[in-house]
């Protein structure tokens, strides 16, 4: 059986006719989705290696659970659905609050020690920026820029119509933007 390719506007193509014996197909929407995945749960939990963790278990629910999968939703919103959810259980689990410490592990790559400290102050003015957001403007971002949802699927995950979301990434993004502003006035 062959993968279809990606479709250039969704960033998601059809999902093929997949059982769990299927494991190569499987293994290409891994390759496919993983990325998007790993960045939103990244975003989320703040550490390498429990993002990694979290990923793997995101594809392993998926993989066992792929008879609940229903096609009328983009299969990229499902495995979303289910990272968001174990995200949710990672911190019941652990009651963790985010870390700024958390922020100076690298995601992957090997950059100079000029890029890292850079990235590590992007990265912290970004996160103290993003904490003055609503958690639900918090969410949009999460789930529009850094999973890389589009707006469908984004509203299906959180609930809410497409227009809602639309309006909602607006105004987080201008609050994201003022309170950047602020901060950087400050410094």
């Amino acid at each position: 059986m062959t993968v279809p390719t990606m479709n250039a506007d969704t960033g998601d193509a059809p999902l093929p006719q997949i059982t769990q014996t299927e494991s190569s197909v499987f293994g290409e929407l891994y390759l496919r989705h993983a990325t998007p995945v790993y960045r939103y749960i990244y975003v989320r939990v703040g550490q390498a290696q429990v993002a990694e963790d979290l990923t793997a278990e995101t594809f392993l629910a998926a993989y066992t659970s792929l008879s609940t999968y229903r096609e009328q939703g983009k299969f990229a919103g499902w495995l979303m659905g289910i990272a968001r959810n174990l995200v949710a259980d990672h911190f019941r689990a652990h009651k963790a609050d985010l870390s700024l410490d958390a922020l100076s592990e690298q995601p992957r790559g090997q950059p100079t020690p000029e890029e890292t400290v850079g990235l590590q102050m992007e990265i912290e003015h970004l996160r103290r920026a993003m904490q003055a957001l609503t958690d639900e403007q918090a969410e949009v971002v999460r789930l529009r820029m850094f999973a890389e949802l589009d707006t469908s699927e984004t509203a299906h995950l959180m609930g809410k119509s497409e227009a809602a979301v639309k309006m909602l990434l607006h105004r987080a993004l201008r609050a994201l933007r003022q309170q950047m502003q602020r901060q950087e006035e400050t410094r």
